[in-house]
């Protein structure tokens, strides 16, 4: 049997076009598969700048908004007295935030993580995580305090 360049081109058709469809099932099965992430840590930010503004506000009136992002474990420790005490030590020891970013999201078995990078008003960096279990909410939060080393200029 003889070929003929148009049997040829053919062949090159067929398989560009296989190529493409099958590039593009992956593409959109990818992004599907990232849009379960993508609604979690939406939820957990809004979680968080919650928590954010209740630690800003004089009163006891932050707490209720920002507990109700608190695990069962985590209301349990930090009631309205906690949290009050909480944020004077906040403001003691930190200052008043300046500016918050967010930095890094990651996964794990037992629940997720959040990154931020603050800078409050008597200290330059400070890192601040935010432990989230699997339903969601609330487990933990640190304040991390970051040195930031000065070079010797020789």
């Amino acid at each position: 049997m003889i070929k003929t360049c148009s049997d040829e081109r053919m062949t090159y058709m067929k398989k560009l076009v296989m190529l493409v469809t099958v590039v593009l099932t992956v593409a959109m099965a990818a992004v599907c598969f990232a849009a379960g992430d993508g609604n979690d840590l939406n939820k957990q930010q809004k979680i968080v700048d919650k928590f954010v503004a209740a630690l800003t506000v004089a009163d006891d009136s932050g707490y209720a908004g920002a507990a109700a992002g608190f695990s069962p474990e985590l209301k349990q420790k930090m009631d309205v007295k906690a949290f009050a005490a909480l944020q004077k030590q906040v403001k003691d020891t930190l200052g008043t935030m300046k500016e918050m970013k967010f930095v890094a999201y990651e996964r794990f078995d037992q629940g997720d993580r959040l990154t931020y990078l603050g800078s409050y008003s008597k200290q330059q960096l400070v890192r601040v995580i935010y432990g989230f279990n699997k339903e969601g909410k609330l487990t933990e939060f640190i304040f991390a305090p970051v040195e930031v080393q000065k070079q010797e200029q020789k």
